[in-house]
């Protein structure tokens, strides 16, 4: 029964509306048609009763050698009257000529005389039903319009609400919900503007904790650094600056996911290819095997310097747990695909998605030469998905992972 039910509001209550008006529909014109078949018949009986009563008046008031001829003379083509000498057998007898007894469209009258007046009356003609049928379906038709217009005005707010529950977490301004509509609509954006103006003061007192956290942090790592350098043991000092090091960058890192969308950077058009060739470049300049495939230059509108951020996660991941990379870029037109591809072992299918989350690394990396804080593909996907892409790995046939970035061009 669910399957048949549309998924919508507006479509539920428009299938609401058509059942109801359809039987409506099916009912008025039952109705009517009952009540016309009783009319008629009513009226078939009272206007029998009269013609007969008169025409037996009539009948009666004329010598007996005269009365066939009027009774020819009032017979009409929907009404027949025949005059004859003696008593009908097994008619009614009509002792008051006045008399408002009904009469069937058939029969015969016995006049005081004993004669009697044989009558058949044609059945009354029902009015032609086009009219009322079409006056039925007008007003349905409105009744539906009007209940179209009024679902579009109820469900017009509904979708501004869910629009703007789409945009949390997107960036860009935060924008309000406007509070009208039904009382109902009207508490629901009341309700959902108070939550998002909660939201957006978490998120900024968020980002001036960052700010301390990485002021407070960073400071102290200046200190033993500098301290550091007073060392005699050489071998001592490159340890703790290794450390020193690798403390930063985790800071560096996790500072950068947790902003999130706070970095408002604008956004403009960028060439993708440029960046990629960019960041082998670099990459082969410290000595590791990276190489690029694919166009010169592919524009897009972005955000560039968190989409360089991300290739440069998503690459320095290939190149620590893979050996090599192997950047392709291919320009489809409605959307650029880059995949990265690497002659490591690869990841287990079961983790797949798991290496995406904050601070998740395989246990195979978990060691001082391959380093990492476990954030660089998490950051990689926030960005991508700021974007309107998506970042997805997969295991290759013959060895290596590959991770494919698929970024759409804005319409």
């Amino acid at each position: 029964m669910r399957r048949l039910l549309p998924g919508s509001l507006a479509g539920r209550i428009i299938l609401v509306l058509l059942v109801g008006l359809m039987a409506f529909h099916v009912g008025s014109l039952w109705l009517h048609q009952t009540g016309s078949d009783i009319l008629l018949g009513n009226t078939q009986q009272k206007v029998t009763s009269e013609r007969v009563a008169a025409a037996a008046r009539a009948i009666g008031m004329v010598p007996p050698d005269a009365r066939e001829a009027v009774s020819q003379a009032l017979s009409s083509p929907g009404f027949q009257v025949r005059w004859q000498s003696g008593a009908a057998t097994g008619a009614t007898a009509a002792q008051d000529l006045a008399t408002t007894a009904r009469l069937e469209a058939e029969g015969a009258v016995n006049l005081p005389d004993g004669s009697h007046l044989w009558y058949h009356a044609d059945p009354l003609q029902a009015q032609p039903e086009h009219a009322t049928l079409l006056s039925t379906t007008a007003m349905a038709f409105g009744i539906l319009v009007l209940g179209l217009l009024v679902v579009r005005l109820i469900a017009r707010p509904l979708r501004e609400l869910s629009g703007a529950a789409d945009r949390i977490g997107r960036p860009g301004q935060t924008v309000t919900v406007p509070e009208e509509g039904p009382r109902e609509v009207r508490q629901a954006a009341q309700a959902f503007n108070r939550m998002q103006a909660r939201i957006d003061r978490l998120i900024a007192d968020r980002t001036q904790a960052l700010a301390a956290v990485s002021h407070d942090l960073r400071t102290p790592l200046a200190r033993l650094r500098l301290r550091a350098g007073f060392l005699e043991d050489a071998e001592v000092q490159r340890q703790v600056d290794a450390d020193l090091d690798e403390m930063e960058a985790m800071i560096g890192a996790t500072l950068a996911y947790l902003r999130g969308n706070e970095e408002q950077e604008e956004v403009r058009s960028a060439d993708v290819a440029a960046m990629l060739q960019t960041l082998c470049g670099d990459a082969e300049d410290m000595g590791r095997s990276v190489i690029y495939e694919g166009p010169s230059q592919a524009r897009l509108p972005c955000r560039a310097i968190a989409l360089k951020r991300a290739f440069a996660n998503v690459i320095d991941n290939a190149v620590k747990y893979g050996t090599s990379a192997r950047v392709v870029l291919a320009d489809c037109g409605r959307e650029l695909v880059v995949h990265v591809d690497d002659a490591g072992p690869g990841v287990p299918e079961e983790q797949l998605e798991s290496v995406f989350q904050p601070f998740y690394r395989l246990e195979e990396s978990r060691n001082r030469g391959t380093g990492g804080s476990g954030l660089g593909l998490a950051i990689a996907r926030q960005a991508i998905g700021h974007h309107g892409g998506s970042v997805t790995l997969q295991n290759l046939a013959g060895g290596g992972l590959r991770a494919s970035i698929r970024l759409p061009r804005p319409a």
